[in-house]
């Protein structure tokens, strides 16, 4: 029997708003900081490279040899998109920004208990990690962050003296500001330190070259600012066989050799922290989605300046208090309401008007709305966000 040859991505990929766009029709929908819509590009290109996995099997000759190539392409272009060329070697492909933090902190081997460095900007998906670190006698120091670099630079030299690792996010999640990663990996290189760089908001929405950076490791995810798949997420280490880091789990696809006698030898590349079996349908949907921001180029964050430009025009003459910097080259934008419940005004835009914004809750600052958007967003979506922030704050 002759089988078919695997399908390919689409590249060059479409770029009309029916190949990018998966939401409904007059969605109205600002939350692409928790998750953007996987483009109907790349679902076709999953679904096309899973129905062919299924009809030959995975692990028949032909599938497994298909499966280890699609991986492989994967990592090579993802790589190149963080700034990387021919770094495939660094790439550990995971199920998502929260697992490759917890890989590189759960990794970390110190001769004796030190300290994490990190900021109050993080998301919990790196802030556990980080707190389990305590667990190890470990000690734990949060930096705040004020939308001051200068100022957050000079608390941070002095907190990362002795320290063993820095963590912090590329982009905030909280309020879309850019984070000085680069002179805050430089300073945790100065000491010593490991510098490790959530960028679940940056990667899709910001230019991201890990060389330029200097970090040690960069985390991302596919399904935010990439529209790209759920369940996709990569690993990048400056350098894989780095002796602080030791992988904590280990699987089939961890080892180089290995024997009953317990006798193993790991990958000496990224693959050395992957464990077992992936979706690699998703994988390949990663690399559409790739091929479709490359196609993009500049043109994503030219279109997010001008988009920030008028959410912010339209929502300083509302009753809200701006916390973001309007600089920032971000989708998104933070506000506080003066005499308004984040809770209800979030429920009210949803369940009144179809209007999805989401509510930041925590114990540690006062509550705030989040309003966060992408290339896809038009001018009359912008409107209608600020024409329902009128009624709800009415």
């Amino acid at each position: 029997m002759r089988t078919p040859p695997a399908p390919q991505i689409v590249d060059p990929p479409p770029l009309d708003r029916a190949s990018l766009d998966a939401l409904l029709p007059g969605s109205r929908y600002f939350n692409v900081a928790g998750c953007g819509p996987t483009m109907p590009v790349v679902r076709g290109a999953i679904e096309r490279y899973g129905r062919w996995l299924d009809s030959i099997g995975m692990f028949s000759h032909v599938g497994f040899a298909a499966y280890e190539e699609a991986l492989a392409a994967t990592r090579d272009e993802l790589a190149s998109f963080l700034g990387d060329p021919g770094g495939a070697g660094r790439i550990t492909l995971l199920q998502s920004a929260t697992a490759a933090l917890n890989v590189a902190l759960s990794s970390l081997r110190f001769s004796r208990p030190s300290r994490i460095v990190t900021t109050d900007h993080e998301h919990a998906s790196a802030l556990l990690p980080v707190f389990a670190r305590r667990e190890r006698g470990d000690e734990v120091v949060v930096v705040p962050y004020a939308n001051d670099d200068a100022t957050f630079l000079q608390r941070l030299e002095r907190e990362l003296d002795g320290a063993g690792a820095l963590v912090l996010s590329h982009v905030s999640h909280k309020n879309g500001a850019v984070l000085p990663v680069r002179e805050a990996s430089a300073l945790a290189s100065r000491r010593g330190a490991l510098s490790i760089v959530d960028g679940a908001q940056a990667v899709g929405q910001i230019a991201v070259d890990v060389r330029a950076i200097g970090c040690d490791a960069y985390c991302m995810l596919g399904h935010k600012w990439l529209h790209g798949p759920l369940g996709t997420g990569a690993l990048w280490l400056r350098d894989p066989l780095d002796a602080r880091l030791v992988p904590s789990f280990v699987g089939w696809r961890s080892r180089e050799s290995s024997d009953i006698a317990g006798h193993i030898t790991l990958k000496s590349n990224g693959e050395r922290f992957e464990i077992g079996t992936v979706d690699v349908s998703a994988f390949v949907g990663i690399r559409q989605t790739l091929a479709v921001h490359r196609a993009l180029g500049s043109r994503v964050a030219a279109r997010l300046q001008a988009l920030r430009a008028k959410v912010l025009g339209a929502l300083e003459v509302l009753p809200l208090q701006l916390q973001s910097r309007p600089q920032d080259p971000t989708g998104i934008v933070r506000v506080r309401p003066r005499d308004a419940d984040v809770t209800t005004l979030v429920d009210r835009a949803w369940s009144e008007h179809g209007v999805v914004i989401k509510s930041l809750i925590g114990p540690d600052e006062p509550d705030a709305v989040r309003v966060s958007f992408w290339y896809l967003h038009d001018d009359a979506a912008i409107d209608d966000l600020a024409l329902v922030l009128r009624k709800v704050l009415s």
